[in-house]
């Protein structure tokens, strides 16, 4: 069987090999108790969109486990596909919910989105497969955010961006970092994704503090 060797942390096979890339997954699970927690206070508890996103936030640490403990071509598989589909509903649930758009046009650019990873994938893998995996999803955030802050409306997607930001160099410098940290940096990649999921997922939902909000459009 093929042991896939991609970070720091791990010097040979075994579902040992990567203790700490492993048990950080935990916090992916946290987030999804914490989206589904948010949503319930917020009367929330049966929108199907946010229990999407709570369900693949499950998904990305079980996926992201098999991948660091058994490391297998598969178990990679089982990593990234939870993490496109959460950007894929994500995305389609942002449009749908906190623009104007129409069904089709927001699934045209949930499409050309998809396209854009698909096609960044297939290029040069850059800052140890980064902006080759991640980029497209970078300035998705950004963009949002800063049109989040432009209206004086919700700050979440530009602070997940910003924390994106930071986890995307932590999963760079991985290898870099490997002969004076020997667990390497990809686990706090762990850890500030699990903060960015919940901070998307906290960007669909009215503010806490608001008194009656109007109830939102609740499109699958």
């Amino acid at each position: 069987m093929t042991t896939l060797n991609h970070y720091c942390e791990r010097l040979g096979p075994g579902l040992l090999a990567e203790p700490v890339n492993a048990v950080t997954n935990a916090a992916f699970l946290i987030a999804a108790w914490w989206i589904q927690a948010r949503a319930r206070r917020l009367g929330l508890g049966g929108d199907p969109g946010l229990a999407g996103l709570a369900t693949l936030a499950v998904a990305i640490g079980v996926g992201s486990t098999l991948f660091h403990t058994l490391a297998t071509p598969w178990a990679l598989l089982a990593d990234v596909v939870p993490i496109l589909l959460f950007q894929l509903l994500f995305l389609w649930l942002y449009l749908r919910r906190r623009t104007t758009l129409g069904a089709a046009a927001a699934l045209l650019l949930v499409a050309l989105y998809l396209l854009a990873t698909l096609a960044s994938r297939a290029g040069p893998q850059l800052l140890n497969g980064s902006l080759a995996y991640y980029g497209p999803t970078l300035v998705v955030l950004l963009v949002l955010g800063w049109r989040e802050l432009q209206r004086r409306q919700r700050p979440q997607l530009l602070l997940a961006g910003g924390v994106f930001s930071l986890s995307l160099l932590l999963r760079s410098i991985d290898q870099v970092v490997c002969p004076w940290l020997p667990v390497g940096s990809h686990f706090l990649w762990h850890l500030l994704n699990a903060v960015v999921l919940a901070l998307a997922a906290a960007a669909l939902m009215p503010p806490a503090s608001a008194s009656a909000p109007p109830a939102p459009r609740t499109q699958p």
